[in-house]
Formats: structure tokens, sequence, C-alpha cells
């Protein structure tokens, strides 16, 4: 098994009473821009989900941000995970209900405000696990439309 993870792109993130997230205003792949590069966006959320199986607690997550023609991220965040023996003490206490595999699963929302863009194409996310594994979160393609 292997980790994996994916995104959520959105205009903003709301915690809502509860615990509850509210993505709003959400990019389904493709965020189309009036106007010509660069240009501003004055927010972009992405919120972003990292699954390891069971067997491979994490020990460090660096999650990264490149936009559109960058080799290097504009935005690093770093997501504290619970120590090794935090996360299989939990995994072990678990009884599941299926035969499916189990996994544990780190999440963060990262808020950019503003964004600069200075050309299209895709914006990236990837964590760095371990300081090691790559694991690609997911992409947003950034295209600009005449107005």
């Amino acid at each position: 098994m292997d980790r994996y993870g994916h995104s959520i792109f959105c205009d903003d993130i709301r915690t809502e009473p509860g615990g509850k997230l509210s993505f709003i205003g959400c990019y389904n792949g493709v965020i189309f821009i009036s106007g010509q590069f660069p240009l501003v966006l004055p927010k972009l959320c992405v919120h972003t989900h990292i699954f390891s199986p069971a067997s491979q607690p994490f020990n460090s997550i660096v999650v990264r941000c490149y936009l559109p023609g960058d080799e290097q991220p504009f935005a690093e965040e770093p997501i504290e995970t619970p120590r090794r023996s935090e996360q299989t003490g939990l995994v072990a206490n678990l009884k599941p209900e299926t035969s499916a595999p189990l996994y544990i699963v780190a999440a963060t929302s990262l808020i950019f405000t503003p964004v600069e863009l200075r050309s299209g194409g895709l914006l990236r996310i990837r964590a760095f696990v371990d300081a090691e594994q790559e694991v690609r979160l997911g992409s947003l393609r950034i295209e600009a439309r005449a107005c």
C-alpha cells in the first residue's frame, strides 16, 4: 500500500460550530481568471488530506505549494504529527468493521492572501513525508480568459 492524498481548492475555508469545515467557492480542476497575467488573487485556499497505511506512521510532513512555472515553492507548511507511538497506539485500538486496510490521515488548510500569479499553468500541491517521499496532492489549472 502506498501513501496518497488529495486537495480541495476554493475561495474560502470556514470553521463552523462543532469543528465542521465549510469550503466556499470550490474549483473543479481549473480556475478561469478574467484579465491578463500578471494578476493578483485576493485569496486562495487549499485543504489537503494525506493518507498513510497504518503500518507506516508519519514522522514528519511538509506541504509545499508551487505556482505555475516555478520550481521553488512559494509556500511551505509543516504539519504537526503525533509521535509514532501515539499513531500506532490509535490504530491498535481500532476494531475494523471490514477487512479494508486502515489508514492514518493528516490534514491541513492553507490560506494564501494575496496570491500573485505571473502566468497561467498548474498550481501544484505536494507533501514531503519523512523528508524523503513526495506525495502528489493535486493541482489546479489556472487560465486567463479575455474580458
